[in-house]
């Protein structure tokens, strides 16, 4: 099944749409004021696909995945000026701990379906806009550690140490790394056109419409309305792709390593008892996570890629997913609050990753593995608006 297919077949759990409220509008003309409102609503849109896969050759998304990672591998080689080897399956790290760890590849790309429901396409690609700004985050870091056991500091390492200390070094590190990826744009630059083209996007036209019926659907059924709020991603757009970002991604320089979440243990994990069970840490960001079952670890890289393209300035080579806020609507939120429902090998309605299932007799992701142990993801993300009806807009209730 596609991936247009098998967001068809998750929308219904995953859409969620709510009228929320009432906005009121102010129109005055030269014969006085009157007031006009327009509902608020919020749902879902699946903007963007996460896949996780150990090598080009067997992506599983393979015609617009596999070709954008045919270009992120030559990119990664050329940073780091030898081939990349291939990331592994599930294997020991540590013979003295047998710590089971996975390694894996990773890359998120506008869906396609947004094309029924945003305003507007353009060719994104990962960059360094946003890595260059991470230098400015550093104070928030250190308020982060001010917080954190005292006794945490000891294990960090001294280059790491260095950073902290010394913003200068810090600087010049992401300066460096900015530069050498600056060489390589004009592959990067390529990837989008080349996911757009690879799309074949005549082959699901009648897909997309299924998708709209079933958007315009849930609007009815919210009363009765149309309203829907415009998608922010761009189709086929490359938000991330971690071959393009092996530096960080293969912690070559392990920016990341300056967040408390890479060192304390239960802190940011991929779980819903705050920690007592968890899928692995979301810090560090890297494609490398001790976790033996190969579902459950790439819904915990799918998570630390969601965490990547949604925030500013983070240390890593991509593309930020944010709102675009066109003036013809009124925002309360864009982009918001992801969940994941699966895309291969089995579609499945949306959830939110980190059950505990230790007690259970099967666990999270049991008929859900592949021969490759590629898998796929939808990253729904919430959006809530109203129609804007003037430039004077007053209030909403509630």
């Amino acid at each position: 099944m596609g991936v247009v297919s098998a967001t068809l077949a998750s929308a219904p759990s995953c859409i969620s749409y709510r009228v929320t409220g009432v906005c009121f509008f102010l129109r005055c003309t030269p014969f006085g004021c009157t007031v006009e409102t327009s509902i608020r609503v919020s749902h879902y849109m699946p903007d963007v696909v996460v896949s996780t896969f150990n090598d080009q050759y067997i992506h599983p998304w393979r015609d617009v995945g596999g070709a954008v990672s045919n270009i992120g591998d030559r990119v990664g080689s050329a940073m780091l000026r030898s081939p990349l080897d291939a990331s592994g399956n599930t294997g020991e790290a540590k013979q003295s701990t047998a710590e089971p760890t996975t390694n894996k590849n990773a890359d998120a790309i506008g869906n396609p379906v947004v094309l029924v429901n945003n305003v507007g396409t353009n060719l994104v690609v990962p960059g360094v806009t946003e890595l260059m700004n991470f230098p400015s985050t550093l104070p928030q870091i250190m308020r982060e550690w001010a917080t954190a056991p005292a006794s945490l500091i000891t294990n960090v390492p001294s280059e790491v140490v260095g950073w902290m200390t010394n913003p200068s070094t810090l600087l010049n590190t992401v300066t460096g790394a900015s530069n050498l990826v600056g060489g390589m744009m004009p592959d990067i630059g390529s990837m989008s056109p080349t996911a757009s083209s690879t799309g074949n996007q005549s082959s699901f036209q009648g897909q997309l419409q299924q998708f709209k019926t079933m958007l315009d659907g849930a609007a009815a059924s919210g009363g009765d309305n149309d309203l829907l709020c415009p998608s922010s991603a761009d189709a086929f757009g490359v938000y991330f792709q971690s071959d393009a970002d092996s530096y960080f991604w293969r912690s070559m320089i392990p920016l990341d390593l300056l967040y408390v979440g890479s060192w304390l243990p239960g802190y940011r994990e991929v779980s819903q008892t705050g920690g007592l069970n968890t899928w692995g840490s979301i810090y560090p960001r890297q494609g490398q996570l001790v976790q033996q079952h190969p579902v459950k670890a790439s819904a915990v890289f799918a998570k630390r890629v969601s965490t990547i393209i949604l925030n500013p300035a983070q240390p890593h080579i991509y593309s930020r997913l944010r709102g675009k806020s066109p003036r013809s609507y009124v925002w309360f939120a864009q982009v918001a609050d992801p969940k994941f429902s699966m895309v291969y090998p089995l579609p499945t309605g949306c959830t939110t990753f980190g059950e505990n299932d230790s007690v259970s007799l099967v666990s999270y992701g049991d008929g859900r593995t592949t021969p490759t142990n590629g898998h796929v993801w939808n990253m729904w993300t919430r959006y809530e608006c109203c129609k804007r009806k003037t430039e004077i807009f007053l209030f909403a209730v509630p």
